[in-house]
């Protein structure tokens, strides 16, 4: 799944409108080749010199813009795991072109060894200042995105959801996430996520599910079942969380009422 584009290195620096032209076109032959492909991805590497992902441009766009925020923070931090850097990013037609360095990756054969390299990443990304404008926030709450205005509506909207309930259905504590911090996470737990380049360092990948979150959250994304998830879990010996069960009972109701608006406005009120 690897395109070839002869010369194409040389072009980036001098010729920018020749080098878009020649990413877009590389993209949209892998395109056409490999879109029936299992598991396709929309990116490409380019003379091994470039890695480009690309996507509609609205969707693409928050994922660049957070992985230029960490990216930048990483250069300043000697212990930071590698990010890559992103060398250009355009768009056209409605497509977004993200191109970034090239990192020649290896992914640990040993579970235990690629769990250890994640949770070594994930516990630098906590440490990640939230940009003073949080304009970067993304949330989850369980297995659903909840996409709205402000943080505010979406705590508003998890403590209003856990109250909501049928007179069947069994008692659940609130989930009180108001006091806490929000911290960077990847909340893509896939081994894919996470490689090693060739200095054995830690390189974090997809940005597409890295985000702010409540600590609860963070934590919950934490326990999926997933072989992999559990052996990081047990790298970062995760405190204790009240927030937890009630978070799994949520997620419950959500798969019984399929409603990934719990019901509410965008003001976080019960529609009407």
């Amino acid at each position: 799944m690897t395109s070839r584009t002869p010369h194409i290195s040389a072009m980036a620096p001098s010729q920018p409108a020749a080098f878009e032209t020649t990413v877009i076109s590389t993209c949209i032959a892998h395109e056409r080749v490999h879109w029936r492909d299992k598991d396709y991805r929309r990116c490409v590497v380019i003379e091994q010199n470039y890695f480009v992902k690309f996507d509609d441009y609205e969707t693409l766009r928050p994922r660049v813009e957070t992985q230029k925020y960490i990216y930048r923070y990483a250069k300043s931090d000697a212990s930071a795991p590698r990010v890559p850097e992103l060398l250009h990013f355009f768009e056209s037609e409605g497509m977004g072109y993200a191109v970034m360095e090239y990192i020649n990756l290896t992914f640990p054969p040993v579970l235990e060894k690629a769990a250890e390299k994640a949770a070594e990443a994930l516990k630098w990304l906590s440490k990640v200042p939230a940009p003073p404008d949080h304009a970067l926030q993304k949330l989850y709450s369980a297995s659903v995105l909840l996409k709205h205005r402000s943080l505010a509506t979406v705590l508003g909207q998890s403590a209003s959801a856990l109250t909501r309930r049928s007179r069947l259905a069994p008692l659940v504590e609130p989930v009180r996430i108001g006091d806490e911090r929000l911290i960077f996470t990847q909340s893509d737990m896939d081994p894919s996520n996470f490689g090693v380049d060739n200095e054995g360092k830690t390189v974090l990948l997809d940005f597409g599910d890295v985000g702010l979150l409540p600590v609860s959250f963070a934590l919950y994304t934490m326990s999926s079942s997933s072989i992999f998830t559990a052996a990081v879990a047990k790298c970062l010996d995760l405190p204790p969380c009240s927030n937890l069960k009630s978070m799994a009972v949520m997620r419950g109701y959500l798969w019984v009422v399929s409603d990934p608006t719990l019901g509410l406005d965008n003001d976080g009120n019960p529609r009407r």
